[in-house]
């Protein structure tokens, strides 16, 4: 190849030398953004949905709804707008409280040692999974208490979606230990 005669060799070189550098930095950047978003990015799941959010289902209304059943421990739950019956649900007995707290101790005692970008990526699966099925969250919602479509959107989507988007992006800073000034006269205790 001929060069001009406007171009020393040594500026050439130098310019490859900087265009090749900038393109390594460049595809660094990209691949280490890449692996962040994947490192962080959210789990596929599924759960399915209740018989009741289907489209099309009809429930037997009841006449006089309660959550009481006559004759049973059973607590009958309906939806309050229709009276329509979603469902039984048996009661916690004090033994059967006491075993979730056990277990939710345990899975507490696990959760304390994951890391917050681990718990990031929960949170994350867990906006995902609210942003993809929040039609049929909003229609549960609706069942089980009687709203409109309108007030499951704002009241239950939207607050707990805006709670989750903060906790993702401030939360690592909330959680971490900090001091407080204290003054004179409480100078013996020790705060965080």
């Amino acid at each position: 190849m001929q060069l001009p005669d406007f171009y020393p060799p040594w500026e050439l070189q130098w310019a490859e030398i900087s265009v090749t550098l900038l393109c390594i930095c460049a595809a660094y950047l990209v691949v280490r953004l890449w692996l962040l978003q994947n490192d962080e990015a959210p789990v596929e799941y599924t759960i399915p949905p209740p018989e009741q959010a289907k489209p099309g289902w009809t429930g037997k209304v009841l006449d006089e709804p309660t959550i009481k059943v006559s004759g049973s421990s059973a607590i009958q739950c309906y939806n309050p707008a229709t009276g329509q019956l979603l469902g039984y649900v048996n009661p916690a007995t004090p033994d059967g409280i006491d075993r979730a707290v056990a277990r939710a101790a345990e899975a507490q005692q696990e959760w304390a040692k994951t890391t917050f970008k681990q718990r990031r990526r929960v949170l994350r699966t867990m906006l995902k999974f609210i942003l993809d099925h929040q039609e049929e969250i909003a229609t549960v919602a609706c069942l089980d208490s009687g709203k409109t479509k309108v007030d499951a959107m704002l009241g239950e989507i939207l607050v707990t979606v805006e709670k989750l988007k903060w906790t993702i992006k401030h939360g690592e800073k909330a959680l971490r230990p900090e001091r407080r000034p204290t003054n004179f006269l409480m100078m013996y205790k020790h705060n965080e």
